[in-house]
């Protein structure tokens, strides 16, 4: 049996979700009605089994939104969906009996705004079993989550996946590879000009000529010593995060100094430039948090930003490195490799 709903939908999932008496699992890409969340706290607390699969970005995960931590504490069980595989789905599996699937997040902007649907699906075990198993498929690609770590609002453009300059770019480079016509490339470039991701990804599909670093570019830390950032051979585009902490009391700047050479001691290499962020928040050693982002886009232009995540403050830098690069030796393995040490101090 499947009715078919276009109004009053969310009195309609919760008409379900009463229902339930063994198992709730949703795959929902964007979740913030507090009426549903509610529903299925009650469902836990009543011994259902709830799973909750959510797409990781700010709209989900903020100070602000629903209290999944309590989900948590009171039995439910919450995954986020990692960047790497995207979840866009909209449907709820109740007791393996009934499947609700369709264009509906569950939000108050689907409720009270958007022209919406969903289909209520009883008594077809096959379609069912379906949905069951790309459920089980889905958590396993993501992670579960235990203890919660709600995103600041200085990080919402780094997880503001569905924007549509972003979507239509990303469509134009998959055209590009489906028809060959690579000219594509360049108004997708343009349309996300500082999207490094979306060029990274291009190169990987092969659809652009691939330079490499004929250096490494790393920064200064306490001592004169040198952290390599990007290390030499490494293919271009590529991007780097990473996450920094103060290393005195009321810290209120913080120095970069950026290098490019192979010495142990970074005043030995040649200097590229330098940033300082001012007016971090004063708090103990090591509280103040600051983002630093490092790319090289495929027109070999560097770009470093820095900012608190505390307060939002930033500073941002470019400097052409094309002198630095050099065409990819097809005969030759290059492999882009980036530091991974996390928790370094800065001064």
């Amino acid at each position: 049996m499947i009715t078919s709903h276009f109004s009053h939908i969310k009195q309609a999932i919760l008409s379900q979700l009463e229902k339930a008496t063994t198992s709730i699992r949703v795959a929902m890409y964007w979740f913030t009605h507090e009426e549903l969340f509610d529903k299925l706290c009650e469902k836990v607390q009543s011994g259902v089994e709830v799973t909750l699969l959510i797409h990781l970005d700010y709209v989900n995960n903020r100070a602000s939104g629903l209290d999944f931590q309590v989900f948590i504490q009171l039995g439910g069980k919450l995954y986020f969906a990692k960047k790497a595989y995207p979840m866009h789905h909209k449907f709820c599996i109740i007791d393996n009996h009934t499947l609700i699937n369709g264009s509906y997040n569950w939000t108050y902007y689907a409720e009270m705004k958007n022209s919406e649907n969903i289909l209520v699906i009883q008594d077809e075990p096959i379609s069912i079993q379906h949905f069951y198993d790309e459920f089980e498929l889905l958590k396993h690609k993501a992670e579960r989550i235990h203890r919660l770590s709600p995103l600041s609002i200085f990080e919402l453009d780094e997880y503001n996946d569905l924007n549509v300059r972003e979507y239509l770019a990303n469509d134009m480079m998959y055209q590009a590879q489906a028809t060959g016509r690579t000219s594509l490339l360049q108004t997708a470039f343009q349309l996300v000009p500082h999207n490094v991701k979306l060029q990274e990804e291009a190169n990987r599909l092969e659809l652009t000529s691939k330079r490499v670093l004929t250096t490494s570019i790393g920064s200064r830390l306490i001592g004169d010593k040198y952290l390599i950032i990007v290390k030499k051979g490494s293919s271009i585009p590529i991007s780097k995060t990473e996450t920094v902490v103060t290393i005195k009391d009321n810290q209120e700047r913080a120095y970069s100094s950026i290098f490019y050479g192979e010495n142990s001691k970074a005043s030995q290499n040649k200097h590229l430039l330098n940033l300082t962020l001012h007016r971090i928040p004063k708090k103990p050693q090591g509280m103040a948090k600051i983002r630093y982002h490092f790319s090289i886009d495929i027109n070999g232009k560097l770009s470093i930003k820095k900012y608190s995540l505390d307060n939002g403050m930033s500073i941002y830098q470019t400097i052409d490195i094309n002198h630095l690069l050099v065409e990819e030796n097809k005969n030759s393995l290059h492999t882009s490799v980036l530091s991974s040490k996390k928790g370094v101090s800065i001064s």
